[in-house]
């Protein structure tokens, strides 16, 4: 027979994500009445407009890591004071130890920390010097 603990816990799971299930889909049927609503406002003005032409914009979760514009300034000033290039886990730590995250978010801020680096590295402030034992991009700061 099963550990009742056991059973406990998990049917106090399937409970919790039961609920954000049936949250999620009242926010579907929301979502998708503005979504009609909008439509019938566009054929109102434009009748012979192409709704289905409207492709959807891809949905990005904003990041609490930091405040607008925060993530390209602490990132450079990270750099800027290394004396040796650095990998984004190296940054990330660093970030980490400033801004006293936890370790439990540390894959979300290295991937904040590395779409950050990539727009850096478009800009010309930062370029991949190789990549560490574990695959990790080394960043060095190109340009003040």
């Amino acid at each position: 027979m099963a550990e009742t603990h056991v059973i406990s816990a998990l049917t106090e799971k399937r409970a919790e994500l039961s609920g954000l299930v049936a949250h999620h889909r009242k926010e579907m049927v929301r979502l998708s009445e503005e979504v009609k609503m909008l439509d019938a406002t566009i054929k109102l003005f434009e009748p012979d407009y192409r709704i289905r032409s409207i492709k959807p914009k891809r949905y990005q979760k904003k990041n609490d890591f930091f405040k607008h514009g925060e993530a390209p300034r602490t990132i450079l000033d990270i750099l800027r004071k290394a004396d040796r290039p650095l990998s984004t886990n190296d940054i990330a730590k660093a970030v980490m130890s400033s801004k006293g995250i936890s370790g439990e978010n540390e894959k979300a801020l290295q991937a904040s920390i590395l779409t950050t680096l990539h727009k850096q590295m478009k800009n010309g402030l930062v370029e991949i010097t190789g990549k560490d034992r574990r695959g990790q991009c080394i960043w060095v700061l190109v340009a003040e």
